[in-house]
């Protein structure tokens, strides 16, 4: 990973098989544009633009993490992470519609969006729900694609549009999709051990630190840490046995 700055310009096989990522022009499967919903879990995949870099500079990476906690961390709890050179991976659960009422409640009016407004006027509409998440994740890959261009003085788009978000259904699908955020880094073959990926949650997690993952919810859901790396090494060493699902 990294590279010169640019100038100027038995588990299932259902979690791995629904990604199929097409060209950034095509259009984005409805699948992959799942509504948000209080409570429920999504893998979000964002790509860069005809996979230019998202990272030259280990303090890159620390960006990154800290605007998705600005933008993110009211709405919603990370469960797993990780960061590539081209594209992010992030399994979360949206947050109670009870603790962002709270949120809102102390943001001050002139920090709330027209969708947050729009949103505490109607809190039983989930489209509008939707759309105020939606619009944090938008505001998030904007100042992150903002701070590159400024820093390395490029013009342009950096992400692919729409971002794509998978729900998450069912405790085995959530596993499954912890750990192969996790591993994903091995499965394409940039470093031979994900746990040598330190631009992922699970070191974070090893070492209990909360700060940009919910360490004590993702232990809880794995029965603790020893069974944490056991079912992670039990699952990496499976699809590795038997061969990463196709994407096609």
């Amino acid at each position: 990973m990294g590279g010169s700055p640019p100038k100027g310009g038995s588990p299932s096989m259902l979690l791995i098989g629904r990604y199929n990522p097409k060209h950034h022009y095509m259009p984005t499967p409805e699948k992959l544009k799942a509504p948000f919903l209080p409570g429920a879990f999504y893998h979000l995949v964002c790509k860069s633009v005809d996979g230019i870099l998202l990272f030259y500079q280990e303090k890159d990476h620390e960006v990154y993490l800290e605007r998705f906690k600005k933008f993110l961390g009211d709405f919603v709890s990370t469960w797993s992470y990780s960061l590539l050179s081209n594209h992010t991976h992030y399994i979360c659960k949206i947050k109670s519609v009870e603790s962002i009422t709270v949120f809102l409640e102390i943001l001050p009016e002139k920090e709330k969006t027209k969708s947050m407004l729009q949103w505490e006027r109607q809190k039983s509409n989930l489209d509008l729900f939707d759309e105020m998440l939606e619009r944090q994740m938008n505001r998030f890959l904007v100042s992150y694609a903002n701070y590159l261009n400024n820093k390395y003085e490029r013009r342009g788009s950096v992400f692919q549009s729409p971002f794509k978000r998978l729900q998450i259904n069912g405790e085995e699908y959530l596993q499954q999709a912890v750990i192969y955020v996790h591993a994903n880094v091995q499965k394409h073959g940039v470093i031979s051990d994900y746990k040598e990926h330190f631009h992922s949650s699970f070191n974070n997690i090893m070492k209990d630190d909360s700060y940009y993952a919910d360490v004590n919810n993702v232990l809880d859901f794995f029965k603790g840490k020893e069974q944490f790396l056991k079912i992670h090494e039990e699952q990496v060493a499976y699809f590795y046995s038997r061969g990463w699902p196709s994407s096609k």
